[in-house]
């Protein structure tokens, strides 16, 4: 027999993908002073190192920013 559980949203990946929230904090995410990184937080980690090593505009960086969200 299969229990149905109610499945409790984490916060930033969809129902349809229940594994992207473990696989994100295991893989992706660093450990900070209150716990781990979120997802708007690498993404800016991220889009900073990428400016910082020369290889995006501001163009593709503002572009970059408006897409972490979406």
């Amino acid at each position: 027999m299969v229990r149905e559980l109610e499945r409790v949203n984490q916060g930033e990946f969809p129902e349809t993908a229940p594994t992207a929230n473990p696989v994100f904090y295991r893989t992706y995410s660093r450990k900070t002073e209150n716990g781990r990184e979120t997802w708007v937080e690498v993404c800016d980690r991220t889009i900073n190192g990428l400016r910082k090593l020369g290889q995006l505009t501001p163009k593709k960086q503002t572009y970059c920013i408006g897409c972490r969200v979406n």
